[in-house]
């Protein structure tokens, strides 16, 4: 192997030598193998690998949509918490703390932070109004629409920079009007909505970027988790309210399509989510505080990781499963499904390619750079309603003309694919983070997609934000790194073999007296 240099102590003319260059050897050979047993590079010509077992366990539990059910209409009478820092687009920190009363009267409180682990907050905002649910959303399965009024907004900000930047925010009519013609204090309640107070309404909140339109798209679910370690059962209630638009200027007037990160029902004296009870416990003048944690930037792309939940996408539902390689390879499967649970499989999408070098990003603190380029792709239809419509496209789709149920198509080089997939080669300007949380262990989140439905084919169209987050579910991850690449890996595992090996030949030598 070139650039590998075998010690002088592993030759010798002994049969004691003999034996111990060949025990070494094979140590040193067997860390080789190890330390590159994922170093593979894919013929981009062959066939798609498959998901390890690790990740199809994972994927098969999740596709049956075991445990889980949504609630129709949602019960949301209680406080419902944010389980993790969440990022918006902008970028904006955020954590959430939701109370809605038996009458859908609510009171809500959202908490801003001047860094990604949610440490430090920047200000608070408490809103207090009125949900009216409405049918059932006929764009998105499983969802409810449904439409709010507000009456009360008051906004803290807790240090000096904060309060300027938000009152620098606000046209004069707004500050007059709400009697702040001189700015923000630190700590100090401003009202910025009070039909209480207000002859007449001034709505100030689209010039700090606030927007209530999450509460316009609903979906409570129920998840039940067999504990058999513990010998016990967890249940738990998600709240899903929908996406934040991705573009700043859109905000107002977006209406959800998509989910943003569920909350979680909060249970007094729940030992399974400590940062639950620590948001729920913050309050509008003395918001939470959650703790650090250890970042992994730039992150490293090792391992195989899977989609937790059923994802809804813009009129469709999936489940991701990426797969990471050592030489800069990877590979995607995204199963295509109808409703909400994922339990009928309308298609699969698979592609390969290479990844560019992580970096760490600018713009989002804690987060990653990572541009994708897609060389291959596949697609196999799965329902007799995709067959149905691929066959009734003009020419056939991807130019192909007759579609079968189950069969794999190589769609690398087709035309008129925009039916099933983009065309090739595909750049994608990516954004990625790892977190190691304790309810679900290691996750990856990537980037939000533009909420327009367009895709990150640009840097200007990199995203700020991040979508629904996957599990680690196979593979090695090195958690103690924070940057790095295998190759180091390697070098550390032949230094310290070469070690061990010489540290054995001296201490053999000594016994048998050969020194």
């Amino acid at each position: 192997m070139e650039g590998v240099v075998i010690p002088h102590f592993l030759h010798g003319n002994s049969n004691m030598e003999r034996i111990l260059s060949a025990i070494c050897g094979l140590i040193l050979l067997s860390s080789l193998v190890w330390s590159h047993r994922d170093a593979v590079s894919p013929d981009m010509a062959g066939p798609i690998w498959g998901p390890g077992s690790g990740c199809r366990r994972h994927l098969a539990f999740l596709e049956g949509g075991t445990g889980i059910e949504i609630m129709t209409p949602p019960q949301l009478q209680g406080d419902w918490v944010s389980t993790r820092c969440e990022v918006r687009p902008g970028p904006e920190f955020i954590t959430r703390k939701y109370r809605f009363e038996s009458d859908l009267s609510f009171v809500l409180h959202q908490f801003y932070y001047s860094d990604n682990t949610c440490h430090t907050p920047s200000y608070s905002l408490r809103i207090r109004g009125q949900l009216i649910l409405g049918a059932a959303s006929l764009a998105v399965v499983g969802a409810t629409i449904a439409e709010y009024e507000l009456d009360r907004i008051s906004l803290v900000a807790f240090n000096s920079e904060t309060a300027d930047h938000l009152s620098s925010l606000l046209n004069d009519t707004c500050l007059n009007h709400i009697g702040a013609s001189t700015g923000f204090l630190p700590n100090e309640r401003v009202h910025l909505l009070n039909s209480d107070r207000d002859d007449y309404i001034v709505d100030c909140t689209p010039d700090i970027g606030l927007t209530l339109h999450e509460l316009q798209l609903i979906r409570q679910q129920s998840r039940l988790e067999t504990r058999p370690e513990k010998g016990q059962n967890i249940n738990w209630n998600e709240l899903f309210m929908g996406d934040i638009h991705s573009n700043w200027a859109s905000r107002q007037t977006y209406r959800p399509q998509i989910f943003q990160a569920p909350l979680r029902k909060y249970i007094e004296n729940e030992q399974e989510c400590e940062i639950c009870k620590i948001v729920h416990d913050g309050s509008e003048m003395d918001p939470p505080s959650l703790s650090r944690r250890p970042q992994y930037v730039p992150v490293p792309l090792w391992g195989e990781w899977a989609s937790i939940n059923c994802e809804s996408k813009q009129m469709y539902f999936l489940t991701r499963h990426l797969m990471f390689l050592n030489n800069s390879m990877w590979e995607g499967h995204y199963h295509f499904y109808k409703g909400p649970l994922c339990r009928t499989a309308v298609y699969t999408l698979s592609v390969k390619g290479t990844y560019s070098e992580p970096v760490a990003s600018k713009v989002v603190r804690g987060g990653t750079n990572v541009t994708f380029k897609t060389l291959a792709m596949t697609v196999m239809p799965q329902h007799k309603d995709i067959i149905r419509t691929l066959n009734a496209l003009s020419r056939g789709a991807c130019n192909q003309n007759i579609w079968k149920l189950g069969r794999t198509y190589d769609i690398t080089g087709a035309g008129n694919c925009a039916s099933i997939g983009p065309e090739m080669p595909l750049v994608e300007y990516d954004l990625l983070t790892i977190e190691d949380s304790p309810l679900f262990g290691l996750l990856m989140y990537t980037g939000q997609s533009p909420s327009d439905g367009g895709s990150k084919d640009s840097e200007w169209n990199r995203p700020t934000a991040y979508q629904e987050p996957m599990v680690h579910c196979e593979g090695y991850f090195p958690t103690h790194l924070a940057s790095g690449s295998r190759n180091s890996i390697t070098d550390h595992v032949i230094l310290y073999t070469t070690l061990l090996c010489y540290l054995t030949y001296k201490l053999l030598y000594y016994i048998a007296g050969i020194s």
